[in-house]
């Protein structure tokens, strides 16, 4: 099973979870502390996080990456799509993105980079050694503002 953690439709194949109702959400369901992903362990293939660290607070992400390694399959995937911070600075800093622009399109909970998640996948037990990059996407459209961090894991998990 593919489950796709976002406000909107982006994975054909996917259902499609978020805390609150929108249109293209399949289930109301919260992945974040306390609440986290009811699934059975080791029964999901792939895991496409679309913005959901963004909206938990820093002290709960190492629970809820836990969480997304506890119902991953062996082998299994996980996307994590997030607002780049460096990006958003740069464009700030570069006068191309206003400030009300900012508070309209990329306020926060969390800001993160790059490195950052990377480190936070280290912490919970992905394996670094080149099963977590950076990359573009070609099963969605890919923003400008925002990076794609995929991580795979291990048969130890």
């Amino acid at each position: 099973m593919k489950i796709q953690i976002s406000p909107e439709k982006k994975i054909d194949d996917a259902m499609v979870i978020w805390p609150y109702k929108k249109n293209d959400v399949d289930l109301v369901l919260d992945p974040r502390p306390p609440y986290g992903l009811k699934f059975k362990k080791g029964s999901i293939k792939t895991i496409y996080a679309f913005g959901i660290l963004g909206i938990t607070k820093e002290k709960e992400i190492i629970e809820t990456l836990k969480s997304f390694i506890e119902i991953l399959e062996p082998k299994g995937e996980l996307y994590i799509i997030e607002q780049d911070l460096d990006y958003i600075l740069r464009s700030m800093l570069g006068g191309d993105l206003s400030v009300e622009e900012f508070n309209k399109h990329y306020r926060k909970e969390t800001y993160l980079n790059q490195d950052e998640i990377v480190k936070y996948l280290e912490k919970v037990g992905f394996p670094v050694d080149k099963q977590v990059w950076w990359q573009e996407s070609n099963k969605f459209i890919k923003k400008s503002s925002e990076i794609i961090i995929s991580a795979v894991k291990n048969n130890n998990q």
